[in-house]
């Protein structure tokens, strides 16, 4: 990074294309879990490989603006993706199942703005540094 003003633009655009991800996320999930009866980690499930592909093209192409081979970059992307599954269904298996929090108000809201910062960070420094 150059300045702190890249480093500004550079969050700005990953948090974009985070929350068109997210609401790709987050509209599968609530879709199945409401009109289909899946359970919450069924359905997070589901909603967040809903996502995967809008977020990698979109970090590639416009927050990174990556030029590399997608053959190194996707597996890593792979990685932190995974990671952030992990992170996001045990938070549904914490919130949900032991803390009683509500699914649709109260768990998935909190889980999509606290697991995006693991990401980031991931992606930076190894995905696509």
């Amino acid at each position: 990074m150059k300045s702190y003003k890249d480093l500004l633009g550079l969050m700005i655009r990953y948090g974009l294309v985070g929350v068109v991800a997210s609401l790709v996320h987050a509209s599968i999930s609530l879709v199945l879990h409401k009109w289909f009866g899946l359970t919450p980690f069924m359905a997070h499930a589901c909603g967040f490989f809903g996502g995967l592909f809008t977020a990698y093209f979109g970090h590639y192409h416009y927050s990174f603006k990556d030029d590399g081979d997608h053959k190194s970059r996707f597996p890593k992307f792979l990685v932190t993706a995974l990671t952030g599954f992990a992170l996001h269904q045990g938070g549904v298996l914490l919130l949900v199942s032991y803390f009683h929090l509500d699914y649709s108000t109260q768990a998935l809201p909190l889980l999509m703005v606290s697991v995006p910062g693991a990401t980031f960070l991931m992606s930076k420094f190894w995905v696509f540094r």
